[in-house]
């Protein structure tokens, strides 16, 4: 077959891939101590092979990245409106020659998605797909099947219509990727599967009806029932997979359930449902045989996480550390972390003593953050992180230039990742596609230090695997995304581009919009584009010549691209302009947030106060309110004081003692 001769034959012209030594629960060797095997000059099969000699626990990271430099990448993004026209553009992949594929579905969040990718993809061509041919997305979950089935196989130039045999011949001479991805053809997270799927040459494995309708959690019944169809899935590929180091040792689940299992009728009776998959026996009680991430959200955000792990390379990072230099505590230091990120040669901005408070925090956030892995440690709750003299919220999170990859230490941040009201679905909303984090209050010391975890990452050791301790039992960290994410090269770009009457180029469409007068759509296309200042000049031009065609329907596309180019008055006043049901926005409000802190830093100004006073978010009114009365407080201290007590009325009795302490460090400070 033509797919199975390309990749045999395709030669590795990259650095070498790195052979892991044994870590430890104890972290004491160097993951990237031992001779890397040589891969310059070999087919993929030969390198594959090579990987035997490598330590079982990193060999999946080794297969993953090897597997993703295989590919060659055509240098333009795709952008698609439907499903039938998603499942035509991944049945257009040829074999290792593929192209990110990214979904409009008209929403502020998937445009913002397609900006921050093509800002770090750094495409020749930015297209959108105009076909009328397009197949129609199948009404039931069986026609469904088929259909993705046919997708996957199109993708590996198999025209019969079922990926399977190409799959098993790549296996027999040696290439393949150390990974099943698992969903439902009626879960809104199969296009991601798909693209895992067949951009890394994974086993697809269907399930279905997972979780009860209406259920928050999994019961450990469905966990086992989950585990043991994965198993037997993989065993009736005969692949080698009970142990870690074999050719099974990552599981993507694909699927809008629950991020945990309650295992009893307490409070704390909960595991992360991608740690307890990948373990055998009841309860997962038996050993670890792989390493799963679970991919969850619209099916937009849901190829987004997808494209951005196949096709974006890690080169940077943003460490913070909220945490002392006393013991535990300096286990997961940010300053030794950045060291060893340093050390290969990531550009890296940290923040640690004494410059980790909280007032460092939201100076700070005022600008976006241009990192591509984020790591975070505090304490708190799922809607609260602590810093260092004072409580941060999820609106205080940071704005993302770029997709994100993020471990953070903290209590609870998973908990309820479907809310944008907690720190994991605000993080999630700021366009994070991978996320280390924990579902419950784990304690401490199960969170891998941070150091290691950088250590691990720059040693090709997959993300779902460097983020957990080797041999420990089933707990409540959960890891969001593909777990076989790894840093490294994504593969080679082609000199080539798209020219086809079934597609529009983006470029081409912002001129035309503007003489067609059709601002909002202008300005949308210039955020996905990634041209954040251009779109920012446009709104601002509109606003001050032309204020009565920049709608509020315009000033929902142009205000993130505004704040991320700094124009902190402009961002409140396109605020203004928001139509009422988009003012309830959190996104947007944060946005306003983070500009008036910058304009009211300089100076008071009574129209943004009254404009915060009316938008303080909902989940954490207070500390948004006591924030404003900081500001109030430099002219009036009475004054201050009543932003506070006109919460009085709406809040139960323990946040009126809160709200108590609030007032009385008004006063006092």
């Amino acid at each position: 077959m033509i797919l199975r001769h390309t990749f045999l034959t395709l030669m590795v012209f990259l650095s070498p891939i790195v052979a892991l030594g044994q870590p430890d629960d104890d972290f004491a060797p160097d993951p990237a101590a031992q001779a890397a095997p040589q891969t310059t000059g070999r087919s993929v099969s030969d390198a594959m092979a090579g990987l035997e000699k490598a330590d079982p626990v990193g060999r999946a990271g080794l297969r993953a990245s090897l597997m993703r430099q295989t590919q060659r990448i055509v240098p333009v993004v795709v952008i698609v409106r439907d499903e039938g026209a998603y499942l035509d553009a991944i049945s257009s992949w040829e074999g290792p020659v593929r192209f990110p594929i990214l979904f409009d579905d008209g929403t502020v969040q998937a445009r913002e998605n397609i900006g921050r990718f093509v800002r770090k993809f750094k495409p020749e061509q930015v297209l959108e797909h105009q076909s009328r041919n397009t197949q129609s997305f199948a009404p039931t979950r069986a026609g469904r099947e088929v259909q993705i089935h046919k997708a996957y196989a199109l993708a590996l130039k198999d025209h019969s219509g079922s990926w399977e045999e190409t799959f098993d011949e790549l296996h027999a001479d040696g290439v393949y990727s150390p990974g099943v991805v698992v969903t439902d053809a009626n879960d809104k997270a199969w296009a991601g599967a798909l693209a895992l799927a067949a951009g890394r040459i994974q086993q697809l494995v269907f399930v279905q009806d997972v979780q009860q309708p209406r259920a928050k959690n999994l019961t450990p019944e469905q966990g086992d029932l989950l585990e043991t169809t994965i198993e037997q899935a993989v065993e009736s590929k005969k692949l080698r997979w009970r142990e870690i180091g074999d050719e099974v040792d990552a599981i993507t689940l694909a699927l809008n359930i629950s991020t945990r299992i309650k295992t009893g009728a307490k409070a704390r009776d909960s595991v992360a449902i991608t740690d307890r998959i990948g373990r055998m026996d009841r309860d997962g009680s038996g050993a670890r045989w792989a390493y799963a991430g679970q991919i969850i959200g619209t099916t937009e955000q849901c190829v987004y996480q997808a494209m951005c792990a196949l096709f974006l390379e890690i080169d940077s990072a943003f460490l913070w550390d909220g945490y002392t230099d006393k013991k535990p505590w300096v286990d997961y230091d940010m300053t030794a972390t950045a060291r060893e990120l340093a050390s290969a040669n990531l550009s890296v901005e940290v923040h640690d003593m004494p410059n980790y408070k909280i007032d460092h925090w939201r100076m700070r956030m005022l600008r976006a953050v241009d990192a591509s892995l984020v790591m975070i440690n505090s304490k708190g709750s799922q809607t609260r992180f602590d810093l260092p003299h004072g409580p941060a919220w999820p609106g205080d999170l940071p704005v993302f230039r770029h997709p994100v990859m993020i471990h953070m230490v903290h209590s609870f941040s998973m908990q309820t990742p479907t809310s944008e009201r907690t720190i994991g679905g605000r993080l999630l909303a700021r366009g994070v596609y991978a996320y280390a984090g924990s579902v419950d209050e784990p304690y401490l010391n199960a969170f891998v230090p941070s150091p290691l975890i950088a250590r691990r990452l720059v040693g090709s050791m997959n993300f779902g695997v460097a983020v957990r301790y080797d041999n420990g039992k089933v707990w409540k960290i959960a890891v969001l995304g593909d777990p076989l994410i790894t840093t490294g090269v994504a593969g080679a770009r082609l000199g080539i581009t798209i020219d086809n009457k079934d597609f529009v180029d983006l470029k081409e469409r912002v001129s035309e919009r503007v003489k067609e007068q059709d601002f909002e759509g202008a300005i949308s296309d210039l955020v996905m584009l990634g041209r954040d200042h251009d779109a920012a000049r446009l709104a601002k031009a509109l606003m001050a010549d032309r204020p009565e065609v920049f709608t509020g329907r315009c000033a929902l596309a142009a205000i993130p691209a505004l704040f991320r180019d700094w124009n902190s008055e402009e961002v409140v006043s396109a605020f203004e302009r928001l139509e009422p049901e988009d003012r309830l926005s959190l996104r947007m409000q944060d946005f306003l947030w983070f500009s008036s802190r910058a304009l009211l830093a300089r100076k008071q100004d009574y129209r943004v106060e009254a404009l915060l006073r009316a938008n303080l978010r909902a989940g954490q009114e207070l500390g948004d309110a006591e924030e404003l009365a900081r500001f109030i407080r430099r002219r009036s201290v009475p004054d201050a004081v009543a932003v506070l007590e006109s919460l009085r009325i709406t809040l139960s009795e323990g946040q009126r003692t809160m709200l108590d302490r609030a007032i009385k460090r008004i006063r006092e400070n």
